[in-house]
């Protein structure tokens, strides 16, 4: 088998990147024959990947792949119209592939298809037609997947996380930062109004007069960074709060194992990567009671601030020493769901639109 991933690749590192990144090295592991095309126009010149260079250009990888016998696999958020015209592009292409699949990751997804939307449904029922499977990584989306009418023989949920890689050991200028930062929180976000930067800035601020040395790590990187900034300066955690932008994911999982609590505050999700690797490092996590929550994850009502304080008080009052990791397999049920899936549409090859 010959598969294209096609989505964004690190950097940033990030939501459906680091997925792909992931999913890509376990197809490796397996002895996939994979390729990556990056569809981020900002992605450098990489060895990693293909680098998309225009819309004639995206036709021309995805037709010739397909034409040699690649399967296509799309990654898209499936929360605007441009997602959707991308997916309906690439399941065209397929037709000449021996076979394609789509995920949709965003949390926001389901949202955008409302019933009242038609158009926006019927466009997302001819697409999700062309595709011999659909993967969602939560079940809120696959309901307003199937309410297009799209068989459920097609539709998988397979949750994002796939694995974890190796902390990396902090250099200097972090250990600075984590030295005497007690409590010390991680969140891992864009900086997109969905992400809940001014909630959380108003928990940092109520949960300062508790905990003097209290420090917040924001890893991400976004269009609206600038407006993050304002807030946290304007709540008075110009101190507290240090944006570290977009970090290598080995180093990001090594910020989140040195503090004492992850925290994400978003109003929609799909199925967060990092609350999953935080758990699985020792790390409480508080989040919102969006999208799909792994158990043992702390959750907090969608946009109540007083509940999101009164969760991070109670899991900062746990030791740090009794705080068990949860268990994570070296291969998650989800890595192992999706090569099996390969592994099916391999087999059956393309299949007839419905």
């Amino acid at each position: 088998m010959k598969l294209l991933l096609i989505g964004p690749y690190p950097p940033p590192h990030g939501g459906i990147s680091v997925h792909v990144a992931e999913a890509r090295r376990h197809l490796d592991q397996a002895g996939v024959w994979c390729r990556v095309l990056n569809l981020s126009r900002s992605a450098p010149e990489s060895d990693q990947y293909i680098r998309c260079r225009g819309g004639l250009n995206l036709l021309y990888v995805l037709i010739s792949h397909a034409r040699r016998g690649w399967t296509l696999h799309l990654h898209t958020n499936g929360h605007n119209g441009k997602s959707w015209l991308l997916a309906f592009v690439c399941g065209l292409a397929g037709q000449l592939a021996p076979a394609c699949l789509l995920t949709v990751h965003s949390g926001m997804a389901p949202h955008y298809l409302q019933k009242e939307n038609v158009w926006r449904r019927q466009l997302a029922r001819i697409t999700c037609l062309l595709y011999d499977r659909i993967l969602v990584v939560n079940r809120e989306i696959w309901r307003v997947i199937l309410s297009l009418k799209v068989s459920p023989d097609r539709l998988k949920v397979v949750p994002a996380y796939l694995s974890m890689s190796r902390p990396a050991s902090l250099p200097a200028r972090f250990e600075e930062l984590v030295q005497g930062s007690r409590p010390l929180l991680t969140t891992v976000l864009f900086f997109r109004p969905e992400y809940g930067v001014e909630l959380l800035a108003q928990a940092l601020r109520k949960l300062g007069s508790r905990y003097p040395n209290l420090r917040c790590l924001v890893m991400g990187s976004g269009e609206q960074r600038v407006d993050a900034e304002r807030v946290f300066r304007e709540a008075g955690l110009g101190e507290t709060v240090k944006l570290l932008g977009d970090v290598p994911h080995e180093l990001c999982l090594g910020l989140i194992s040195a503090s004492d609590l992850f925290v994400r505050a978003t109003m929609k999700d799909g199925d967060s990567i990092s609350v999953r690797e935080a758990l699985s490092l020792g790390v409480p996590a508080v989040v919102s009671d969006v999208g799909h929550r792994p158990w043992g994850a702390i959750l907090f009502r969608k946009g109540d601030l007083d509940d999101l304080v009164a969760k991070m008080k109670t899991a900062l009052a746990t030791p740090r020493r009794t705080r068990a990791r949860v268990a994570v397999p070296p291969t998650p049920a989800s890595a192992r769901r999706l090569l099996e899936i390969y592994s099916g549409v391999a087999v059956q090859g393309a299949q007839p639109c419905a």
